[in-house]
């Protein structure tokens, strides 16, 4: 696919010859003549990278450092070329200060100009691949807050990750346990090994033994279980309180030997796993009820990290807001978004899920 370079100078002359320069080597090109021109093109969308002359007949009394400051308020994403035909060093030294990737002075070669641009194009379009890699990845497993309870979980993240202490995370729906359990696994020795999520609320009690240890089949093959799936890795148990009752026998017989049977099997396995588990439910209370083991609690729940709803933290609402703004903007390629956060309903809403 063309990539798309916007083109802004007052100069009709020179921005025509920019233009052409630009279509000779296969690249798609937008043209404005000044600041309010550039900002509507801008705002219809995002140009790949843009090539602005900082001396443009004033719109409404900007110039081209005002739209690199517009760009670089936008995203991140959009390398911005300066060029003048009045420069002095300062107004380098400035234009890179505010993000600029490169100043050059007119006249300058054709050469020098498809150089600049190839090279700048091709550094953006690594940052966008490590941004959607580590997205795919990770699930942008950032944790968003500056609220006192999240400053204390991400403390006891950065002392847990280090250890292979095995941890009961507690919250609501949608509060970010999974996201916890994977920062740990991420910052842990572990870090280059799997991470495996087993979901006890999406499975069947019937299957719950057959998706952890795994079965030796009749016809010789073996079908490997989440334990095994995460061999030197972080298993993840999301929902434990969801264990079937003699399941949860066998996981503490796991815990207590590091070694399991394989449905069917002779002969025992031995596992190196850290595993984390999750509950939205009080574990007490199911084990008033019945229907969780006290012993098999006390030994998940070695370090438990309590997690607040949103609505209990509504003071990060205006930075989750701003992170995936961006993150939208960095997964597009469209501007950041602005939301007023003046709107008291944000704060009001209870947030579930």
């Amino acid at each position: 696919m063309k990539q798309e370079v916007l083109v802004i100078d007052d100069n009709f002359d020179i921005r025509n010859l920019i233009s052409n320069i630009l279509k000779e080597k296969n690249y798609d090109v937008r043209e404005a003549a000044n600041y309010d021109q550039a900002s509507f093109e801008i705002d219809k969308k995002l140009p790949d990278i843009a090539v602005v002359d900082v001396k443009l007949d004033k719109g409404e009394n900007e110039d081209g450092i005002d739209l690199l400051k517009k760009i670089k308020k936008l995203t991140d994403l959009v390398p911005v070329i300066m060029i003048s035909g009045h420069a002095n060093v300062q107004m380098a030294v400035d234009s890179l200060k505010l993000g600029a990737y490169e100043f050059i002075t007119k006249p300058f070669a054709s050469e020098q100009l498809l150089n600049f641009i190839s090279r700048a194009l091709e550094s953006i379009n690594l940052k966008k691949e490590n941004f959607q890699l580590e997205n795919k990845l990770f699930h942008s497993f950032e944790l968003i807050g500056t609220n006192s309870q999240m400053l204390k979980v991400k403390k006891l993240i950065t002392k847990l990750s280090s250890t292979d202490s095995r941890i009961l995370i507690f919250g609501p729906t949608g509060s970010g346990k999974e996201l916890v359990a994977r920062k740990i696994h991420k910052n842990s020795l572990r870090f280059k090994e799997p991470f495996v999520v087993l979901s006890g609320s999406l499975l069947q009690p019937d299957n719950y033994e057959l998706e952890l240890f795994g079965s030796e089949n009749g016809d010789g093959t073996i079908t490997y279980g989440f334990l095994e799936k995460a061999k030197n890795g972080t298993l993840l148990i999301d929902e434990v309180s969801e264990i079937p009752l003699d399941t949860q026998a066998k996981i503490l017989r796991v815990l207590t030997d590091q070694k399991f049977k394989r449905l069917n099997g002779n002969h025992d396995i031995n596992v190196n796993v850290r595993i984390i588990c999750t509950s939205s439910k009080n574990i007490s209370k199911e084990i008033e009820n019945g229907n969780f083991r006290e012993d098999l609690y006390h030994r998940l729940n070695v370090v438990p990290i309590n997690l607040e709803p949103l609505k209990n933290r509504a003071e990060d609402i205006p930075l989750l807001i701003d992170y995936f703004s961006k993150t939208i903007s960095y997964s597009y390629g469209v501007p950041k978004f602005e939301i007023n956060i003046n709107n008291l309903y944000l704060f009001e809403y209870d947030w579930p899920g």
